[in-house]
């Protein structure tokens, strides 16, 4: 039998994002439900596709689960070393997704996550009242383009990264490249950093919660 190729392990709303995904220089991600796929523990993974409805077929589970634990070559990637930072809202760190045992290893998992060099960790703490994210989950991505374009780039004077947004529902998806609106959801995502809980915060809310403060 023919070996799956990893990207197609995938849901097929969320393969354009991963192509891009392997290539990014810098990534920006806000959350609201579940802890993002990048950080996520593998039984973690596992409990979060078998909340889905309707269920996944076993077949169909593992393949998927197989593809989101694939993504996360990225944190292991050397060169070019990426640059990450992730914004997650308070209440995901409560949601015991799998059991209160799982979310514990989770949570000790992005305390983990927390201390890698090149990985900023964020929360948006429940007690704020507004914030400029509250209509969604965001995903911003910089690429470096190829050097066959880049060539052509500097000829143009144009610049040698490619800025992406990528807006997820249920089961639905899509890449936003037009300029101008990039440079909305980065105006949103830099506030959002603005109004969340400093990495460092951050840090000291997840050793309150696991009782290693």
């Amino acid at each position: 039998m023919a070996k799956v190729p990893e990207r197609e392990k995938l849901p097929a709303f969320v393969q354009d994002l991963v192509e891009h995904e392997e290539e990014a220089l810098t990534l920006l991600s806000y959350q609201n439900q579940v802890v993002p796929g990048l950080l996520q523990t593998e039984p973690y993974v596992r409990a979060t596709f078998d909340s889905l409805y309707p269920p996944l077929d076993e077949e169909q589970a593992e393949e998927w689960v197989s593809g989101r634990i694939s993504r996360q070559k990225l944190l292991e990637r050397k060169t070019p070393r990426p640059m990450l930072n992730f914004i997650l809202e308070e209440a995901v760190l409560h949601r015991p997704i799998g059991s209160q045992g799982l979310l514990r290893a989770q949570l000790r998992h992005l305390r983990s996550c927390a201390e890698l060099p090149f990985l900023g960790l964020q929360i948006m703490p429940t007690a704020r009242c507004t914030h400029a994210a509250l209509d969604g989950p965001l995903v911003l991505l910089v690429l470096l383009v190829l050097l066959v374009l880049l060539v052509l780039l500097v000829l143009l004077e144009k610049p040698d990264h490619e800025y992406l947004a990528y807006i997820e529902a249920q089961r639905i998806s899509f890449l936003v490249d037009d300029p101008d609106q990039v440079s909305v959801y980065q105006q949103v995502y830099g506030m959002l950093r603005s109004q969340a809980l400093t990495p460092e915060e951050t840090k000291s809310l997840l050793d309150d919660l696991l009782g290693e403060s």
